[in-house]
């Protein structure tokens, strides 16, 4: 089996991915070892989108339980015992370019000074905790988070308490009125348009950000493309404690 180490600490398991009989390659892999966190998983998956990933957390960062363990996870994945599972992307296009996110696209005000106006209108009727519907609703605040289920655990969570298992999501950002996260099916969409102000448009971890102009509007959808992952809770269990960052 081909694999390709990721990870600025990777070396560090080089000699034991060799001993097991692993090819290591730097292209073309059958699987990417991510080795690390969350953050260089999600690194992984923009550098080799739709390859199937192992994720690995550093040793040197954590404690982890004997199951996750990177020989033992390593020797399964040789053995073939690991379930690989697909999980859907999110999708928008801005300035002709189709973006794709793992975890989530955050659309925020650009300026932390000044709050941001905005739209913001799902494919369906969606109720929020102040009643009615937020369809033609202007909203002031630091914009809105849409977040795959992959993703809900991370900023989606911090703000709204909750993760889903379905769907997409979006959070509201520090709005003057409190607003209900929104949970949309996987056939719906939702538009943001931004009213006032000047706002930025980030997913996942990627360094490229796109600035969004007052009057611009925005589609998310999930996307048909997805990330294929061994074995994610090897970076989740709530057996393993993260000491230190």
């Amino acid at each position: 089996m081909k694999v390709l180490l990721l990870g600025k600490n990777s070396k560090n398991i080089t000699p034991f991915v060799v001993s097991l009989g692993f090819e290591i390659v730097t292209s073309n892999p059958d699987v990417v070892i991510s080795y690390g966190g969350d953050g260089t998983l999600l690194a992984s998956e923009r550098q080799y989108p739709s390859v199937p990933k192992l994720p690995v957390r550093n040793s040197d960062i954590c404690v982890k339980c004997p199951k996750h363990d990177e020989q033992l996870l390593l020797k399964k994945l040789l053995e073939g015992k690991l379930k690989l599972k697909e999980y859907r992307k999110l999708e928008t296009t801005i300035l002709y370019q189709t973006l794709y996110a793992l975890n989530d696209f955050v659309v925020r005000n650009i300026n932390p000074i000044h709050a941001i106006r905005f739209y913001v209108t799902p494919s369906v009727s969606s109720p929020d905790l102040i009643g009615g519907s937020i369809n033609n609703k202007l909203l002031i605040g630091d914009g809105i988070v849409v977040s795959t289920p992959f993703g809900s655990t991370g900023y989606f969570k911090s703000i709204t308490q909750k993760t889903f298992d379905k769907g997409f999501g979006v959070a509201f950002n520090n709005t003057t009125e409190e607003v209900s996260p929104i949970y949309l099916k996987e056939n719906e969409t939702i538009n943001f348009k931004l009213a006032r102000g000047t706002a930025t448009l980030s997913f996942d971890n990627n360094p490229d950000i796109f600035n969004i102009d007052e009057g611009s509007e925005l589609q998310f959808k999930l996307s048909d493309r997805v990330a294929k992952i061994y074995e994610l809770e090897s970076l989740r269990c709530s057996d393993c404690k993260v000491t230190r960052i």
